[in-house]
């Protein structure tokens, strides 16, 4: 885990006394009638002029990202009456009543929180990183700051768990056969789990983090999905930028707002296979009952694929050869696991020539055949889904 800069500051104290345990973070600002900048040694000063120990908070954040040291971290703060026993004081500077944060140290905040979390096994959500005012009656950290706690939580989880959080899934069950059981235990009959996933393997290849080929000038997936967590790349860049992202391909920028905000309550990656898919499925009970409705009575994969794709995808070609292609993938997954909801030992469809290939990994396999990697001419290759996608996705990092 990346760690963050802090600057020692070698400040004198008072007696202090030692914290037993810490398990939660609480966020302040200044508060003084102008946005005042204030430096740790500023603040120390102050706080022994009102007869203190010292400076209360653990940590002070700059208007330029810098991160001082306050009161020192071990030491019981002097930040929140009535809470300073088990909890860290993080001051951010301004007044957040009458300006804002900057970018940067919303930035910073949720590094320094990620990285704090981490060391002391304090689970990173909002029961346990607050607001000063959710403690006691005050206007601390101030409305401009305190919208933006949800999203610095998020971006906490990022900075503490990095690579762990935007993998597809956190276990080793492959991510068509956990998106199969997750929809079969909807209670959706076998028809329409393989009409749903039909349809999102044609938007996605089943790739949670998959950002629309056009769109590639953007990053890699991985790239992409990385400064969408971190705050990098923002939510309003993000939902605003036109690309299609993830298992669905979420485009219309109501819904990747939605998505981005679903993601940050839950804690994980913008990319995550689970998130999308509780996300997916609170999608369609929320403006779409009458498809779940649909899928629920469908008594045939074609018109399970077909509901799909008209009612909830609604791509620009929606022509019969479209619903065709989508319907063939949808009969392939069914073909692969109706009836075997749950068998960890599902078999997968092979392919094994270059024509049987679906269309977002025809080239990129053509590609590793002509340049030698995959031996032979095209013909048994005996290759799985979950390989298809392990050899796009690392295509595409070569590519950059």
């Amino acid at each position: 885990m990346e760690r963050v800069n802090i600057v020692e500051t070698n400040l004198e104290f008072g007696e202090l006394l030692e914290r037993e345990y810490t398990d939660a973070i609480v966020i302040h600002h200044t508060g003084n009638p102008t946005d005042d900048d204030l430096s740790a040694e500023e603040i120390h000063q102050s706080h022994l002029n009102q007869g203190w120990v010292g400076i209360g908070y653990h940590f002070v954040i700059r208007k330029d990202g810098t991160i001082e040291r306050g009161r020192p971290e071990w030491a019981i703060g002097s930040h929140a009456y009535g809470e300073n026993s088990h909890t860290i004081g993080i001051h951010v500077c301004g007044n957040f009543e009458i300006g804002a944060p900057t970018e940067i140290q919303l930035g910073k905040l949720a590094h320094l929180i990620g990285n704090l979390c981490a060391d002391y096994d304090i689970p990173t959500d909002r029961a346990h990183i607050v607001g000063h005012r959710e403690l006691m009656p005050t206007a601390c950290p101030g409305k401009n700051l305190f919208s933006h706690i949800d999203d610095i939580v998020g971006n906490a989880n990022w900075y503490r768990y990095g690579a762990e959080k935007t993998s597809q899934t956190q276990n080793n069950e492959i991510p068509e056969v956990k998106i199969w059981n997750f929809f079969k235990s909807k209670k959706l009959n076998d028809y329409a789990v393989a009409g749903i996933m039909g349809n999102l393997y044609a938007e996605s290849g089943l790739i949670s983090n998959n950002l629309q080929n056009s769109y590639e000038i953007l990053g890699s997936d991985e790239e992409y999905t990385a400064k969408v967590d971190s705050g990098e790349y923002s939510k309003e860049t993000f939902v605003n930028d036109g690309a299609g992202y993830g298992l669905a391909q979420w485009t219309y920028f109501a819904r990747k707002a939605a998505l981005y905000d679903f993601a940050k309550q839950k804690g994980a990656s913008i990319g995550d296979l689970d998130m999308q898919l509780e996300f997916l499925w609170a999608e369609l009970l929320d403006s779409y009952v009458s498809l779940v409705n649909a899928l629920m009575d469908a008594q045939s994969v074609k018109q399970a694929s077909d509901a799909f794709l008209l009612d909830f995808e609604r791509p620009a070609d929606q022509s019969e050869g479209q619903k065709a292609r989508r319907a063939g993938y949808s009969q392939e997954f069914y073909e692969d696991y109706a009836g075997k909801a749950g068998d960890a030992n599902m078999s997968e469809k092979r392919y094994n020539t270059v024509d049987e290939l679906p269309d977002w990994a025809k080239w990129t396999i053509e590609r590793m055949i002509e340049q030698g990697i995959i031996n032979g001419d095209g013909a048994g290759l005996d290759l799985s889904k979950d390989m298809l996608r392990t050899f796009v996705i690392v295509e595409r990092m070569l590519r950059r």
